[in-house]
């Protein structure tokens, strides 16, 4: 009898976790200073304050998030546009339940992508770069970032040998020479910087790229749970009213968490812009990147791609209706 009165309840506490794991909200972040909401509102448990139960995995990359969430294997994903846009061009059959779709930007900024060398590379100018080695990470925004740098330099992107190697391996390459110059992104330009004791060099022009930072879900996961959804974006524009409202607490958050020092987040922080939206900036950034993957032939000429129909704004009309300012898409799914 008595094993029996300890069965019952520990059956039901099972089955109340088994529940609460079922329905737990799956959000991945990335090693990215763009994504301090997602740090913001998971240090500070405003997801949970939602009624939310999330878990919260940070990934390398926003490409790494895009193929997870079309694996089904996350619920929300945080990443530039560059995965996105090329997902975009090589979907044979658009508008499906699986497809990415964006439901907010969370940042825009010139600051957070570098193209780095070290002194001893020789070079000296972005000229010195057509037929070295540049390390980047393919399928990111880095490439993007690549191909307007070069642009604004006036050389063919094509002139320098392209080596692909993850984010975290960037670093070391450059340090034991395997590349000549890297495209990098924040956090790991800092830390690379701290590794070398401050010789690294950043080119001018970096700054051609304006960052977009956005949160992204299955377009099934958005018509099914739209309660959550709305308690996701509740959560980041609360994040980003910490961020205005505590800036030094915001950035405590961020060194804590990605273990990079304070004095380095301070020299870029009045370029980062924090704010939740969808408008006609993130239109013409898309726009603007399907039209370089097509130049870039990662689509076939002449193939269209419908950018509204990329983006699902309901959402955000309803948490935040000011923030929706792209005629014809506020009420649209």
């Amino acid at each position: 009898m008595v094993c029996f009165l300890l069965a019952v309840p520990l059956a039901m506490f099972m089955r109340c976790a088994a529940a609460e794991s079922q329905t737990a909200t799956r959000i991945n972040g990335v090693t990215y200073l763009g994504d301090l909401p997602t740090v913001v509102a998971d240090r500070r448990g405003l997801f949970e304050s939602r009624n939310l139960h999330a878990t919260v995995t940070y990934e390398y990359s926003g490409k790494r998030n895009l193929e997870l969430l079309r694996a089904g294997r996350t619920d929300i994903a945080l990443m530039a546009l560059t995965p996105l846009v090329l997902d975009a061009v090589a979907d044979p059959d658009p508008g499906q339940p699986d497809d990415p779709v964006i439901l907010a930007s969370l940042v825009h900024s010139t600051q957070l992508n570098q193209i780095v060398v070290l002194p001893e590379s020789g070079i000296d100018e972005p000229a010195d770069l057509p037929g070295r080695r540049v390390g980047l990470m393919k399928g990111t925004n880095a490439e993007f970032v690549w191909w307007l740098f070069a642009a604004y330099h006036r050389f063919d992107p094509f002139a320098a040998t392209l080596v692909d190697l993850p984010v975290d391996e960037l670093s070391d390459a450059l340090i034991d020479g395997g590349v000549d110059a890297v495209v990098i992104w924040e956090p790991w330009t800092s830390r690379l910087r701290h590794a070398v004791g401050g010789r690294l060099r950043s080119f001018t022009g970096s700054n051609v790229y304006t960052a977009k930072w956005v949160v992204a879900a299955r377009r099934d996961f958005v018509e099914r749970e739209p309660e959550r959804v709305r308690a996701v974006l509740g959560a980041y524009r609360e994040a980003i009213e910490f961020i205005d409202r505590d800036p030094a607490a915001a950035m405590g958050l961020y060194a804590d968490h990605d273990g990079i020092p304070l004095d380095a987040l301070r020299r870029i922080w009045d370029a980062l812009i924090y704010e939740l939206s969808l408008d006609w900036s993130l239109i013409a950034t898309l726009q603007q990147q399907l039209d370089w993957a097509r130049r870039a032939g990662y689509a076939a000429s002449g193939t269209e791609t419908e950018v509204l129909k990329m983006i699902a704004p309901a959402p955000l009309s309803a948490v935040a209706p000011a923030a929706v300012s792209v005629p014809g898409i506020e009420g649209r799914q």
